[in-house]
C-alpha cells in the first residue's frame, strides 16, 4: 500500500460503471476529463451496453491518455465496480455514475484537503438535478476533520440513522459517489455480493467508515446527481422485498453491531427500507384488496412484520408517526391508503 502521508500529489482513480447511458455519458465524461488537477485516471467499465455507450467510451479512450476502457458482459453494478477496482492504480478511489457529473475543481479541492489533513475518507455534498430545478442534499454532520476518537464519539452512533433528526435521516449519506476513499478501504470493503442490486452503496460506505482512521466532511456541492422521474426506482418492482432482504442480511454480516449502538441503528434502517418497500407495493398494478393481501403476505414471508415494533420510539414527523403506528399494528389496508396520499403530496 502506498504511503499516503507522503503523497503531496496523490493519484486518483475514478471508476465509472456504464450501462446504456448514451444520452448523458458525454456530459459525465467531459466533467471528468476537464478536471483542474491532472494526476488521475478514469476507468470506464462498459457493463454490456446495447446502445452507443461502448462507442463513446472508445472514442474518449483514443482521445485521452488517462482513460482506460473495459468492456464486459452485463453483470450489474456491483460486479462492474469490482472490475474497475481491480484495474485501478490510484492511491484514492472515487465513483461517478455515468448519468451524473462533477464540478471541474473536485479533485483539486480534495487534493488540498488530503495534503492538509490526510483523511482516509473525504465526503462532499450533492446537488440533486431535476429537469427544471436543483435541490441541495446536504450532509447532516458538521463540516471538518474527524479523527478516530471523534468518529467513535460523534459519527458511528448516528452513522446509519441520525436519531437527532426526524425519521428517516442518515447520519452519513450511504452513496459512494459523493466520497473519495483511500484505496485499501475500498479494496477490503467494496460490496462483494453480486445478488445485491439495491442499496449496495450502504454496505461499502459504512464498513469503510468503521475501519477508517479519519474522515473529512467538505461543505461544497461537487457531485450532481441526475433525477429521472421515470427511472426504475420510481416504478413498481415486484422483487423489492427480496432485494431488501438480501441487502439487510449483508449489512448484518459486515457491520459489527456490538459497538456504537449499531444494532439499534440497523433496526431503524430496516424500518426505513420497509417504508419504501410498502410505498413500492402500493404501485402494484392490482386492485386494493389484492394489494393488501400481497403486502401482508410479503411482510410475513420475509419476516419483516415485527420491524416497526422493534424500532420503538423514534423522532418523526406527524405523517411518519401515523405510518409507523399503522405498521406496528399491521394495518396493511390503512398503510396503502396513507401511501396513496403520500404519493400525491410528494409526487413519489
Amino acid at each position: 500500500m502506498a504511503d499516503l502521508r507522503k503523497a503531496k500529489d496523490p493519484m486518483f482513480s475514478i471508476i465509472v460503471p456504464i450501462y446504456n447511458t448514451e444520452k448523458y455519458l458525454e456530459q459525465c465524461l467531459e466533467s471528468l476529463v476537464g478536471q483542474q488537477y491532472k494526476n488521475y485516471e478514469i476507468i470506464l467499465v462498459d457493463d454490456g451496453s446495447t446502445d452507443k455507450s461502448a462507442d463513446i467510451c472508445d472514442f474518449y479512450q483514443r482521445k485521452y491518455e488517462n482513460i482506460k476502457v473495459i468492456h464486459k458482459k452485463n453483470g450489474g453494478l456491483v460486479k462492474a465496480r469490482k472490475t474497475g477496482i481491480e484495474a485501478a492504480v490510484g492511491d484514492y478511489i472515487g465513483f461517478v455514475d455515468s448519468d451524473d457529473w462533477v464540478d471541474l475543481n473536485l479533485l483539486a479541492e480534495v487534493k488540498d484537503i488530503l495534503n492538509k489533513y490526510n483523511p482516509e475518507i473525504i465526503s462532499f455534498n450533492v446537488m440533486l438535478e431535476y429537469s427544471n430545478r436543483q435541490e441541495k442534499q446536504q450532509n447532516s454532520i458538521p463540516d471538518g476533520y474527524y479523527g478516530k476518537r471523534e468518529l467513535e464519539e460523534k459519527i458511528y452512533p448516528i452513522m446509519l440513522y441520525n436519531r437527532n433528526e426526524n425519521f428517516y435521516n442518515f447520519g452519513i449519506y450511504p452513496s459512494v459517489s459523493n466520497k473519495i476513499f483511500a484505496r485499501h478501504l475500498i479494496e477490503k470493503n467494496h460490496c462483494k455480493d453480486g445478488r445485491i442490486t439495491m442499496g449496495e452503496d450502504a454496505a461499502c460506505t459504512y464498513a469503510s467508515l468503521l475501519e477508517a482512521e479519519s474522515l473529512y466532511m467538505m461543505p461544497q456541492f461537487f457531485y450532481h446527481y441526475r433525477q429521472n422521474e421515470n427511472s426504475m426506482t420510481n416504478q413498481y418492482d415486484a422483487g423489492r422485498f427480496e432485494k431488501y432482504k438480501i441487502l439487510l442480511e449483508y449489512l448484518d454480516e459486515v457491520l459489527d453491531d456490538s459497538r456504537y449502538d449499531l444494532k439499534r441503528q440497523k433496526i431503524v434502517h430496516q424500518g426505513f427500507r420497509m417504508k419504501h418497500a410498502i410505498l413500492n407495493e402500493s404501485k402494484a398494478p392490482a386492485g386494493f384488496l389484492e394489494k393488501r393481501r400481497a403486502l401482508r403476505n410479503k411482510m410475513r414471508q420475509y419476516k419483516f412484520q415485527d420491524t416497526f415494533r422493534k424500532m420503538g420510539k423514534v423522532k418523526a414527523s406527524i405523517t411518519s408517526r401515523v405510518f409507523l403506528f399503522l405498521g406496528r399494528h399491521e394495518m396493511f389496508g390503512s398503510l396503502l391508503i396513507i401511501c396513496e396520499i403520500f404519493k400525491k403530496v410528494h409526487k413519489y
